[in-house]
């Protein structure tokens, strides 16, 4: 018996008849559904019952789905169909973390000589809305958490004027990723990102590479700190008692965010 027939799922609120305006709807109600647990990892989704429940057409749902598989959040196997994807290890977060921190870190680095006040006063904009916020723990209470920090980093990386660079962060999907482990727990200490945020913008300002990259790094390992000792993000699932890892040992564990620059200018 599906998901659908046994929990009831939101029905979706009016919105305007286009596409891409649906698509939207029917990703943020599935992305909610996993994010708080409703769908449980290895669960199968069926595309017209989820089409049904939202009073939309198939159409919307299985582009909504696609966009889930380039997230990780869903997996497709021909002829079966989509299912939740497995609930991230730690190792499989630290790796994310990483990646995370080499896109941004080169964002800000190329940006550094070159953002100008208005970009910068975007970003300060944007802190404050998420100082002003107030944030629960289901995935409707941290949404707007969620919403303005995903700004606050895709504006960071776009100040390097480097279109491959925001396809490459787009790609990456930190931001749809993390609202599994977020689930529960929140989205943590506001008032620590919000300062580091500021950090960031300030060393930005200065044109100081070595604060800005002292301040990209501390921001992006305070992140991950809140989740290394979380066992709900191994991937354990504790009703259905699946899941490879339960827990990844801190001397198994790949050193985080010290790795030496692997790109160095060549040349005069």
């Amino acid at each position: 018996m599906s998901r659908l027939s046994r929990s009831p799922v939101a029905t979706a609120p009016s919105v305007s008849p286009s596409r891409a305006s649906l698509v939207d709807l029917a990703h943020e109600e599935l992305l909610r559904l996993i994010a708080d647990r409703e769908l449980t990892e290895g669960e199968r989704i069926i595309i017209d019952q989820f089409a049904r429940s939202f009073g939309i057409s198939l159409i919307p749902v299985r582009e909504a789905l696609a966009r889930l598989h380039a997230e990780g959040l869903v997996t497709f196997e021909r002829n079966k169909g989509y299912r939740v994807a497995p609930r991230p290890t730690i190792a499989e977060l630290e790796r994310l973390f990483e990646a995370r921190w080499v896109i941004e870190l080169g964002a800000a680095e190329l940006a550094i000589d070159s953002c100008t006040s208005a970009a910068l006063d975007d970003l300060k904009a944007i802190n404050r809305l998420i100082a002003k916020g107030s944030y629960g723990t289901t995935f409707r209470g941290f949404r707007d958490f969620v919403t303005l920090n995903e700004r606050f980093h895709v504006e960071l990386v776009a100040l390097a004027d480097n279109p491959p660079l925001a396809e490459a962060y787009r790609r990456l999907g930190y931001h749809q990723k993390i609202t599994r482990p977020t689930s529960g727990r929140g989205p943590g200490d506001v008032k620590r990102f919000v300062r580091e945020h500021d950090l960031i913008i300030r060393a930005l300002e200065r044109r100081d590479r070595a604060a800005l990259r002292e301040a990209v790094t501390k921001h992006i390992a305070s992140g991950l700190e809140r989740f290394e000792d979380d066992a709900s993000v191994t991937g354990a699932d504790e009703e259905s008692g699946h899941g490879s890892v339960s827990r990844v040992r801190a001397s198994q564990r790949r050193p985080v965010l010290n790795v030496a620059p692997r790109v160095r200018k060549q040349g005069p």
